[in-house]
């Protein structure tokens, strides 16, 4: 029987100084996901998330978290526009908080275990520093127990193969960062069986050495992409596809790299310019530069949770999705779409969790936001 869990695999392959991705699923079969692997709470279900109350059914208590600090800057939604040259700042701004205050990490009974490929020469070294930043970023919200990260060059694929099997996980996902002969990806997500452990697998190529991303934003990529999974823990027999199943694809790969631009850079500088940079490459097929407002809204009308994964548009989840993400944290808080994750695994479509969050449907919202990321788009093409 093929499995139904799937991971989503980001291969990054370097050519000629842009970076084209594409999916790879492991395993399994295209049918979308079998309806044995999710659970949904029921109507009585009652989400402690922090402090306000509000009644969103009859029978439905949610208390919606409260992201922002007092004396931080935001903008409201019809601001993005006004606000344009700030919204990067008080997104970049409240990130840089809540790792301040997240500095410490508090969960003793976590594990970061390292797994190195006996003949792959890692060009960076500070490999667990970055998935450490990337989980204390995230403690407050679920965790897996243990993190296994595997870096490993082509030579190593066999290595990486046993090791991951011998580890208890699937063998055939060490394939996933490696194409054309070289191991250059990443990805990352939670084991499908208990105890649901992270696991992430990171292609070591020398020629990546030159790409600043590689250097930490990558590793805090990777690694929200397990905590975004870990809340459908207890919540779902299979927390990895559940979170596959209820999130729309730009939001999947837009937090992912909100996070690790913003955390893996140590000035807002550099920020800006890996924004960039990220944002420049991230097409369908270059040159794709058709960013009209209308053609964004297309975009987040397709991105059909469950489904989107498929689609030949997936990548730029990591440019529009990444943008919108971006937006949203400067509008509620650098770690109000994780809130929002945590409130869509207890039963909530991704619809009811935004509105939840944000105070606006995601009807309303989405052609502002289509508007508000085809300006930045095309002023970065132009700059």
């Amino acid at each position: 029987m093929k499995q139904t869990s799937l991971f989503l695999f980001l291969l990054l392959i370097t050519c000629g100084g842009a970076e084209s991705e594409s999916i790879v699923v492991q395993d399994f079969s295209n049918d979308t996901v079998q309806e044995s692997t999710t659970t949904t709470v029921d109507d009585t279900t009652t989400t402690n998330t922090q402090e306000t109350t509000t009644t969103i059914q009859d029978s439905i208590t949610t208390s919606i978290p409260i992201n922002k600090c007092d004396d931080c800057e935001y903008v409201t939604i019809t601001e993005l526009k006004s606000n344009i040259n700030n919204v990067p700042k008080y997104a970049w701004n409240d990130y840089q908080r809540i790792s301040k205050e997240n500095n410490i990490f508090e969960n003793d009974s976590f594990e970061i275990i390292i797994n190195i490929g006996p003949s792959t020469d890692l060009y960076f070294q500070d490999n667990e520093k970055y998935i450490q930043k990337g989980i204390s970023f995230w403690q407050n919200f679920n965790l897996p127990e243990k993190y296994y990260a595997f870096f490993y060059n082509y030579g190593d694929l066999d290595w990486a193969t046993s090791e991951l099997t011998t580890t208890g996980f699937e063998g055939g996902m060490a394939r996933a960062p490696c194409r054309d002969g070289i191991c250059s990806g990443a990805n990352s997500g939670i084991y499908q069986r208990p105890p649901h452990f992270g696991v992430g697998v990171f292609g070591v190529h020398n020629a990546d050495s030159i790409d600043d991303y590689r250097y930490g934003p990558l590793h805090i990529h990777e690694v929200t992409h397990s905590v975004v999974a870990s809340q459908w823990i207890s919540n779902a027999r299979n927390p990895q596809q559940s979170a596959n199943d209820a999130s729309p694809c730009w939001l999947n790969e837009g937090i992912a790299h909100a996070a690790g631009i913003s955390l893996g850079v140590e000035t807002y500088e550099e920020y800006l310019d890996m924004r960039s940079a990220q944002v420049k490459v991230r097409h369908i097929q270059a040159p794709f530069d058709d960013y009209l407002a209308s053609t964004v809204l297309d975009y987040y009308n397709k991105s059909i949770p469950g489904l989107c994964i498929q689609n030949p548009d997936y990548v730029l989840g990591y440019s529009i999705g990444y943008l919108t993400v971006e937006a949203m944290n400067a509008m509620s808080g650098a770690d109000s779409a994780m809130h929002m994750y945590s409130i869509m695994a207890t039963g909530k479509v991704f619809e009811e969790a935004f509105e939840i969050i944000y105070d606006i449907s995601w009807n309303d919202a989405k052609p502002i936001f289509a508007e508000y990321v085809s300006i930045v788009i095309t002023n970065l093409f132009n700059s």
